[in-house]
C-alpha cells in the first residue's frame, strides 16, 4: 500500500522539474542572413579598336611542282625530304646516257656541215678570180655561191640542233627553281618519269606565307563605303595591319599586309576571296594550317566594354545586372554591340563607373542587396588576344 502512494508523487515533482527547466532554457535568436557575394566588372570608357574575325587558310606564298623536263629513269636523289633547299640546287638525275648520245651526233652533224660549206667556200675563192678571163663559165660561180648560201643554213640548222640536245641532256638535272623547303620524294631511284607529267616533288616558300580569307558581301561594303567616307571628309584611309590568330589561341608576332582581293565575288557563296601577306622567319606557319585573321576595320572613342557572359539574353532582348546604390541590384536593358575577343561594346544602356554582375547572376535578384567583390578573368580569358 504504501508504494503505491509514492508513486503519484514522484511523477508530479519530474513534472515540475520539466516545466522549470523548461521556463528558464530560451531559443537562441535567429542568425543574421548574410547578402550572396557576386563578382562586379567596373565599366571604363576608352578608345577601343573595332575588330572581325575570319576563318582562315595558310599557304605557300609560292609553290612549285617539280616536274622533269625529259622522260627517263630517274638515277639519284639529292636532298633528305622537308630540308630547305636552294635555288639553283640539283634535287634530282634522270639517267643522261641517251641524251650524251643525242649531244655527240649533234656535233657530227654540226661538223659535217662545217666541212661542206668550207668546202664550198674554198671553190667560190678559187672560181671568183677565173671569172674575168671566162676560164670557168658563169654558171659553175653562181651554183657555187647558191650552194654555199645553203650550206650556211645547214650549218645554222645543225649548229641549233647541238643546242637544243645540250639543253636536254641539262635537263636530266632536275634542279630547284625557287628557294624553300622540299617535300616527300614521289619517285623513288630507279622509277620512270615522264616529261611535263610526272611529279617528282613539291618545294614551298615558307617565308613570308600566304593567308587566304573570304570576306562576305556585307562587310565588304561596309569597308569601302567606310573608306570612301574617309576621303570625302579629306581624311587618307588607314591601312591597319592585319593580325593572325593561330589554332592555339596565340597571336602570331608579325603583322600583315593586303596583298590581293579578288576581280569579282564567288558566284554561289557571295564572298570576296582575300590574301594577306606574312612574315613567317621562325617557320612555324606551314602551309594547310587553319588560323583566323583579325581585321581592324575602326576605332570607338569612349568605347564601353563588359565580359561577354555578363550579358543576357531574353527574346531577343539584352540586359545586364547592375550594382547600384547600397549595393542594391538592379537589370537594366542594353543594346550590344560588337564582340571583341572575350568581351562585349555596349552601345546604350550603360555608363562608365557602372558596376556589373560578371559571376552569380542567380543570386543577384533585382531588388536584393548583394556584396561585390572584384572581378578576375579566368587565365583562358586574360591570355587571349584583345581586338
Amino acid at each position: 500500500m504504501m508504494s503505491r502512494a509514492v508513486r503519484p508523487t514522484s511523477i508530479g515533482l519530474v513534472c515540475v522539474s520539466l516545466l522549470v527547466l523548461g521556463a528558464c532554457s530560451k531559443a537562441p535568436p535567429p542568425a543574421s542572413v548574410k547578402p550572396p557575394e557576386v563578382s562586379v566588372f567596373t565599366v571604363q570608357s576608352g578608345a577601343t579598336e573595332l575588330s572581325t574575325d575570319i576563318v582562315s587558310e595558310v599557304r605557300a606564298y609560292r609553290e612549285v611542282e617539280l616536274r622533269p623536263r625529259v622522260s627517263g629513269l630517274v638515277t639519284h636523289i639529292d636532298f633528305k625530304p622537308g630540308q630547305r633547299v636552294k635555288e639553283g640546287d640539283r634535287l634530282f638525275r634522270i639517267d643522261p646516257r641517251v641524251f650524251e648520245e643525242g649531244v655527240i651526233n649533234a656535233r657530227a652533224n654540226l661538223a659535217e656541215a662545217e666541212a661542206n660549206l668550207v668546202r664550198v667556200q674554198q671553190d667560190i675563192a678559187r672560181y671568183k678570180p677565173l671569172l674575168p678571163d671566162n676560164a670557168i663559165p658563169r654558171q659553175v660561180y653562181d651554183q657555187a655561191v647558191a650552194t654555199e648560201k645553203q650550206l650556211r643554213a645547214v650549218v645554222a640548222s645543225r649548229r641549233a640542233g647541238l643546242a637544243t640536245a645540250e639543253l636536254e641532256r641539262g635537263y636530266t638535272d632536275v634542279r630547284s627553281p625557287i628557294t624553300g623547303r622540299i617535300g616527300l620524294q614521289r619517285v623513288e631511284v630507279g622509277g620512270l618519269a615522264s616529261a611535263g607529267q610526272t611529279v617528282l616533288a613539291t618545294v614551298s616558300t615558307l617565308d613570308p606565307v600566304a593567308v587566304y580569307f573570304n570576306v562576305s558581301e556585307r562587310d565588304y561594303l561596309a569597308f569601302a563605303r567606310r573608306q570612301q567616307a574617309a576621303r570625302e571628309a579629306g581624311k587618307a584611309p588607314v591601312d591597319r595591319p592585319i593580325q593572325l590568330l593561330l589554332p592555339d589561341g596565340s597571336l602570331h608576332p608579325s603583322p600583315g599586309t593586303l596583298d590581293f582581293t579578288d576581280r569579282a565575288l564567288t558566284s554561289g557563296t557571295g564572298t570576296l576571296a582575300v590574301r594577306a601577306i606574312f612574315a613567317n622567319p621562325d617557320q612555324l606557319l606551314r602551309p594547310g594550317m587553319n588560323a583566323r585573321v583579325r581585321i581592324v576595320y575602326d576605332v570607338a572613342q569612349d568605347a564601353l566594354l563588359v565580359p561577354q557572359r555578363a550579358v543576357t539574353e531574353m527574346l531577343g532582348k539584352y540586359f545586364l545586372t547592375v550594382v547600384g546604390e547600397g549595393d542594391k541590384v538592379e537589370q537594366r536593358p542594353v543594346t550590344p554591340g560588337p564582340r571583341i575577343g572575350d568581351q562585349w561594346l555596349i552601345e546604350s544602356g550603360l555608363k562608365a563607373g557602372d558596376r556589373v554582375v560578371v559571376d552569380g547572376l542567380q543570386s543577384a535578384r533585382p531588388g536584393t542587396v548583394v556584396a561585390p567583390r572584384p572581378y578576375v578573368a579566368d587565365a583562358s580569358a586574360a591570355a587571349a588576344p584583345k581586338g
